[in-house]
């Protein structure tokens, strides 16, 4: 099992659910298609047209950063903990 955590941004489309465990992902890739098959308008928010991680999208994998790691392409494992969280700006 896969834990997601998704920040308060975007949890309006998962019905105000800040956790979302998954069966298995083999990659960030797939958990966007299985988040976006659960929750539709959900991998949009995360990922573009191209399915690239959008660039004010942080993505952490057992507190470490996908844009560190190999991105969409980082590998995940039973047990491991994903925090998907857009930045926020304003003033």
């Amino acid at each position: 099992m896969i834990r997601v955590h998704l920040s308060g941004q975007l949890q309006d489309v998962t019905g105000g659910m800040g956790e979302v465990d998954l069966d298995s992902a083999a990659d960030l890739e797939a958990m966007v298609t299985e988040l976006e098959s659960s929750y539709p308008g959900l991998g949009r928010r995360i990922v573009d047209d191209q399915g690239k991680i959008r660039t004010y999208v942080n993505v952490f994998v057992n507190k470490e950063n996908s844009k560190e790691l190999d991105r969409e392409r980082t590998k995940l494992r039973d047990g491991d903990v994903v925090h998907v969280l857009p930045s926020v700006a304003g003033g």
